[in-house]
């Protein structure tokens, strides 16, 4: 009976999914300032992801920021590479003007053993003179 009810544990935990997590948890992203580099990293935790399964937009359109994912430099039998890892995504520039920016980072995980969740985040970016 006992075996019973670990296998009974073991499979319901299995069929378990959890939602993705996007960090930081604050809705606000660190302060910036007008004509000086700007670098703040969004991630999201929990499950995979890829170049597919991710939307980042920042706004204003001209703000002078951008994003991009992490890039991971490796080697491997001799050849040289690069993987973009898409659960950390950089926000990175000069920005050009004082104000409110809003950067949006939308998408969906991708389905193994469980389907997909879809997540969505807006975070606010002040930036001051």
């Amino acid at each position: 009976m006992k075996y019973l009810i670990f296998v009974l544990i073991f499979v319901v935990s299995g069929c378990a999914s959890s939602s993705p997590t996007v960090l930081p948890e604050k809705s606000e992203l660190t302060v910036a300032t007008v004509n000086h580099k700007y670098r703040n990293i969004i991630e999201i935790k929990g499950r995979a992801v890829n170049e597919s399964s991710v939307s980042v937009s920042i706004t204003p359109s001209d703000s002078g920021l951008a994003w991009s994912p992490e890039e991971i430099k490796y080697s491997f039998g001799g050849e040289d590479g690069v993987n973009k890892d898409y659960h950390r995504i950089i926000i990175s520039g000069i920005p050009k003007k004082s104000g409110d920016y809003s950067v949006t980072i939308s998408g969906f995980t991708l389905g193994t053993m469980h389907s997909g969740k879809d997540f969505y985040k807006k975070y606010a970016i002040k930036v001051k003179q």
